[in-house]
Order: structure tokens, then C-alpha cells, then sequence
């Protein structure tokens, strides 16, 4: 099984193990011959050539022509001039991704930011797929959507939780604000309030899809999700059903010049 390369742009090195997690339920899901196989079926690259990701901050070093003026008669939005940049960078990488995820956290800003990497994506024909994602309003939102507490100590830990913020942090994690680390709606504080700061894979790993899309409608996750299921299954769909075409078929037959040269018996058969 060939893999197939994805670029990535996020946040930071934590969104690289959070949404390629994500990505890698959904194929999993809708295409069951690559359960045990998605480390031989997909790499994910940033730009450079040996970079697994490239972050939004380093994405103006890219050295590719800038874009300007507007989108479609419409003025540049949150992102998407960088986003462009990003593309750009990745059509001129060698070897090209098969597609490229940009996934943003909104900052409180979900509407502009999503718009604004809409008409990045719509600018030109891109030579891949181009995958979106806004977490609203950060990464954390889709881990505290995954959450569920096990054991006593962490039911006590949600409940507090509960009483101090008026409402469940894990079923309306797009309420939580994230303008400051420490304030108490803060994504990161109460993630780390409920994890410990360990342990968030089983948030993305082990609760089921429907419970992820139906905890992430109000913070982008949702959204994500179906932009994996629509975009990117398709070419894992495709590559699986060619290659067991392939089996299928077995080896090709001799010619029939072949087949004269050995007086009418295939090569190898008594």
C-alpha cells in the first residue's frame, strides 16, 4: 500500500497529534482495509522537506509570490492571504501532497476565519484537495469534546467544573473563551483541570464519531469532521479499490506470441 502524502498547516506541534488522530478515525471508519495500515497509507509534510507540518506563524518565510488584491471582487478576510501563501508553497514543493489540511483556531474570530480560508481554497484550482477546519475557539474545544470522565476522581473534577463555570465544559466547550490561559473559561485551564495535562489522545481515540460531531456542532469539529469524510476518504476509497482490483485481476497473461513460442502452454504451467 502506497502512502499518500497530506500537507498540514496548524497551529503548533500539539494540533500535529490531535488532527491527524481525527483524520485517521474518520478513514478508519469509512474505510475499514485500512484499519492497522494508516502509518503505511499516509505521511503528513510541512513545506521543508523533512518537516511533518508547517505552522501559521512560519508561513510568511515561505518564498513564493505573494497573493494580493481582492477575492472575487471581495475584500482579502481573516487568513486568507496567508492561507494562499501556504497553498502556493505546497504546489511548488517536490513532491506535491495528494491534499493539504489548514485547520485554525478562531481566537474568537470563527466566522471571518472560516470565510477568509473559503476564499483561499476558492482562488484557484488547486492540484490537491484543500481540507478546513476552524476550532472555536481553540484545539483544546475538540479534546474537551472527546472528553469522558472515568473514574470518581475525574466526575469530581467535571461536576466542580460545572458549578463554577454554569455549564458543562465538555458538551458546550465553544462557550469557553480563550483570550487568557488562566481566566476560568480558558480552553487550556480546563482541559488541564480535567486531564492533568496527560492523556488527552483517549479524548480524539476512543469515543465514538457520533459522540465527536454531536459535541463539536458549536466549535468546528463537526464541520472538520465532514470536511475529512467529503474530501479525503475519497482518495483512501479509490486507492483501496484499485489495489484490490489489482489482486483480483492476478498476473497479466502471456501474448499470444508468447503463447506460440512455447507451443501453446503459459510460461510456468506444466
Amino acid at each position: 500500500m502506497s502512502a499518500h502524502l497530506l500537507g498540514m498547516v496548524v497551529e503548533g506541534p500539539d494540533d500535529a497529534r490531535t488532527v491527524p488522530g481525527l483524520v485517521d478515525r474518520v478513514l478508519e471508519g469509512a474505510v475499514p482495509a485500512l484499519k492497522g495500515k494508516l502509518g503505511q497509507a499516509r505521511s503528513y509534510c510541512g513545506i521543508d522537506a523533512n518537516a511533518p507540518l508547517v505552522m501559521w506563524s512560519a508561513v510568511h518565510q515561505c518564498r513564493v509570490p505573494r497573493r494580493h488584491g481582492h477575492f472575487g471582487g471581495k475584500p482579502a478576510l481573516e487568513d486568507a492571504r496567508t492561507a494562499v501563501l501556504a497553498l502556493r508553497a505546497f504546489v511548488a514543493r517536490d513532491p506535491q501532497p495528494e491534499a493539504v489540511v489548514l485547520v485554525r483556531d478562531s481566537d474568537g474570530k470563527e466566522t471571518e476565519r472560516r470565510q477568509g480560508l473559503e476564499q483561499a481554497r476558492q482562488d484557484c484550482a488547486w492540484p490537491f484537495e484543500v481540507l478546513l477546519g476552524v476550532a472555536h475557539p481553540m484545539r483544546e474545544c475538540w479534546v474537551l469534546a472527546g472528553f469522558v470522565a472515568e473514574g470518581k476522581r475525574e466526575e469530581a473534577s467535571l461536576a466542580a467544573l460545572r458549578q463554577e463555570l454554569g455549564f458543562d465544559p465538555t458538551a458546550r466547550s465553544h462557550e469557553l473563551d480563550a483570550s487568557s490561559k488562566t481566566a476560568k473559561k480558558s480552553p487550556k485551564r480546563v482541559l488541564d483541570h480535567l486531564t492533568g495535562g496527560e492523556g488527552e489522545a483517549r479524548c480524539w481515540t476512543e469515543p465514538d464519531l457520533g459522540h465527536l460531531r454531536q459535541r463539536g456542532k458549536g466549535n468546528g469539529l463537526a464541520a472538520f469532521l465532514d470536511e475529512v469524510e467529503a474530501r479525503l476518504v475519497p482518495i483512501f476509497s479509490h486507492a483501496v479499490i484499485g489495489e484490490n482490483a489489482g489482486a483480483e485481476l492476478g498476473p497479466p497473461e502471456p501474448s499470444a506470441q508468447a503463447r506460440d513460442d512455447t507451443g501453446g502452454r503459459v510460461p510456468g504451467r506444466s
